[in-house]
């Protein structure tokens, strides 16, 4: 049997014990080190703040406390979805000529007394099926414990604007329009003018 060259045993066995000692892990056999795939990072917890309504008016979780002057509160980031009031009670008292204007696009309304905001709220009107009206209307009738004829259904701190029964009441305020027409309030915000508004004060729909 012919013998192995002794230059050719020293290479295998370098060879084998090479590899027995040396041995890369299977990933980076199959990705180098400068083009291994990278995991995607976990995904963020989401933290629902404003989980749809505020049934019956009452707003579903505590806020944060209102900034101390009104131009903070308009900046603040939760501005177009917060359920909170901002309100100025010494304004609110004043004998100051009163009107309120509800906001559409917003779904907020303002209670101006001698055009100085005294009360910056959030509302819920009507659907493309239940339009609101818009315009300039007069609060002709208030009433504690009205009940909708058409409805069959409780309007708390009723203030009417219309013979049809359109009118600001106290009922869920989600943050898009979701009424049958009428503007939905807190039971804060409606409890609050219901008392400030005399009947025949004015309030624009726009």
């Amino acid at each position: 049997m012919r013998s192995l060259s002794p230059i050719f045993v020293v290479s295998l066995l370098a060879g084998v014990f090479g590899a027995v000692s040396c041995q890369t892990p299977e990933d980076e056999l199959l990705y180098p080190a400068s083009t291994q795939p990278k995991l995607p990072p976990p995904p963020a917890q989401i933290t629902v703040r404003y989980p749809h309504v505020a049934r019956n008016g009452v707003a579903p979780f505590p806020e944060a406390a209102l900034p101390a002057s009104y131009e903070e509160f308009r900046r603040s980031q939760d501005y177009r979805l917060t359920f909170r009031t901002w309100k100025d009670e010494a304004l609110l008292r004043s004998k100051g000529r009163k009107r309120v204007v509800i906001d559409l696009q917003s779904q907020r309304g303002l209670c101006l007394v001698d055009e100085r905001v005294a009360m910056d709220f959030p509302v819920c009107t009507g659907t493309r099926s239940h339009l609101t009206p818009t315009g300039s209307f007069r609060i002709s009738e208030k009433d504690v414990h009205h009940r909708s004829n058409l409805y069959d259904c409780p309007m708390p701190y009723f203030m009417r604007l219309t013979n049809e029964g359109v009118g600001l009441h106290v009922g869920d305020v989600y943050r898009v329009p979701a009424s049958h027409g009428c503007i939905r309030m807190t039971r804060e915000a409606c409890i609050t003018l219901f008392h400030a508004l005399p009947s025949g004060t004015e309030v624009v729909i726009n």
